[in-house]
């Protein structure tokens, strides 16, 4: 694991009416994401609140991320959230300090 490893957790919260409408924009995003240096990115919508949204994304570093959302705020790129959250994204930086697997996948 390199320190330098940033795991990045968007949280999103829909107007009601929206979450769908969010989770087709986000998942729209993903590719530009990818081409601009995420290593990977996930989309998760709670079971239970639908208008719950995460996006868990792997950089190679907290600032390779911020430098990326900076230049995607300036661009306009976030603008049509606006219209989809009751509340602004947040974004959360985490460094992994331990991992585990089950033998075989988990099955």
């Amino acid at each position: 694991m390199s320190a330098k490893t940033a795991t990045v957790i968007v949280s999103f919260r829909a107007k009601p009416d929206q979450a769908a409408a969010l989770v087709t924009l986000l998942s729209g995003l993903q590719p530009g994401m990818l081409a601009a240096g995420a290593k990977t990115v996930s989309l998760l919508q709670d079971q239970d609140d639908p208008t719950r949204v995460f996006e868990v994304e792997e950089w190679a570093s907290a600032d390779e991320h911020k430098r990326f959302a900076a230049q995607a705020a300036a661009a306009g790129a976030f603008a049509p959230l606006d219209e989809l959250l009751v509340a602004p994204f947040e974004a959360t930086y985490l460094a992994t300090v331990a991992r585990s697997e089950a033998p075989g996948g988990g099955r």
